[in-house]
């Protein structure tokens, strides 16, 4: 089947534009890894999601600009996507995404500082009788302690008496 110059074209400038969208979810990828530490198993499971959108991606642009057919054409024009959207967009969109998760996160303590507030307020309004109990309690225990003390020195006595008049006897 012949194909046109025009339409070749066409499926190229596709493939160039099916690079861009693999490079931009690269970079939602990115973002996320960048903004939430994960664990090994975590990353490597994202990573096989990310080759499976890849392949969605790369099997959608293909079907909807050529049918399906692959060129040769069509590998360069993904790859140069890539390369495109590395060198010109992906700085300004990490910053972009970084930027919204910093006033998400911001507004997301905002609100559940709003809602803690109250739970706050009671638990310090707890923590004052509490406290005074707690002082109360380790007041005692001290002085106790020092009875203590003061009995197991009678009592230390008491044992040094009782051997010397066991000597004795």
């Amino acid at each position: 089947m012949w194909v046109s110059v025009s339409n070749q074209a066409y499926v190229f400038l596709c493939s160039v534009l099916g690079g861009m969208i693999i490079a931009f979810i690269y970079d939602i990828f990115r973002v996320r890894r960048k903004t939430i530490k994960s664990s090994n198993i975590l990353v490597y499971f994202e990573d096989f999601i990310y080759w499976i959108i890849v392949a969605l991606v790369l099997f959608a642009v293909l079907y909807y600009s050529n049918e399906g057919e692959i060129r040769g054409y069509l590998i360069i024009g993904t790859v140069l996507g890539i390369i495109l959207y590395a060198l010109l967009l992906s700085y300004i969109v990490m910053k972009i995404f970084l930027f919204f998760v910093k006033i998400i996160y911001k507004v997301v303590v905002t609100i559940l500082s709003a809602i803690l507030l109250p739970v706050k307020i009671i638990y310090k309004g707890c923590m004052v009788p509490v406290k005074c109990i707690y002082m109360w309690m380790r007041r005692v225990f001290l002085k106790t302690k020092k009875l203590s003390k003061i009995n197991m020195g009678k009592f230390k006595g008491f044992k040094r008496f009782f051997k010397i008049i066991r000597k004795k006897i």
